[in-house]
């Protein structure tokens, strides 16, 4: 499990709600986990004295348990269809705002406002990934590839220096860039 602290209580930085959740790849094994517990039910069922035996009773735990089994599926197919359209939005942001964040890292001169407001823009894509990272939805090689993306920009002294002032607004749901890119 994975426990993730969003609403922080300012006064004694402590969180307010602690969410769990279980990564994608771990609800990989849906089907056989039903079909092991309806076994298992099937057993006990049989084991059971006749007398006390109830085909109903059987026949609804099974049927609860095949429910469970469509329900968890079809929640895991979305899921998977969410981090394909993170996976496919945070790209086409990336692909954006990329030539020209390259552009400013290669010149020597200081950041024009144009250029901070693009990498203000590029802190809060980062920031959302690392909060769907975080949540759960995004591959763990993902977000490593994306962080050592975030690590060429950390070398340049200006980008630490402009999110060393952006990070004072604490508007980034506890994304740290240094923290990430060290």
């Amino acid at each position: 499990m994975i426990e993730n602290k969003f609403f922080t209580n300012t006064l004694v930085q402590r969180p307010i709600v602690l969410l769990k959740t279980k990564r994608l790849q771990d609800r990989r094994i849906i089907w056989l986990s039903c079909l092991g517990a309806a076994t298992l039910v099937l057993i006990v069922y049989l084991i059971v004295p006749p007398a006390h035996r109830s085909s109903s009773v059987l026949l609804s735990v099974i049927g609860g348990v095949g429910a469970l089994a469509v329900y968890l599926h079809r929640r895991h197919a979305e899921d998977a269809r969410l981090v394909k359209e993170l996976l496919t939005e945070f790209n086409e942001r990336y692909d954006k705002l990329n030539n020209d964040l390259q552009l400013a890292c290669w010149r020597d001169a200081r950041f024009e406002e144009e250029t901070k407001l693009l990498f203000i823009k590029y802190f809060n894509l980062c920031a959302e990934e690392w909060l769907f990272w975080r949540a759960g939805y995004i591959y763990d090689p993902v977000w490593e590839a994306w962080k050592n993306g975030m690590k060429q920009y950390s070398k340049d002294a200006r980008v630490i220096t402009l999110w060393d002032k952006e990070a004072e607004s604490d508007s980034y749901y506890g994304f740290n860039f240094r923290q990430v890119t060290s």
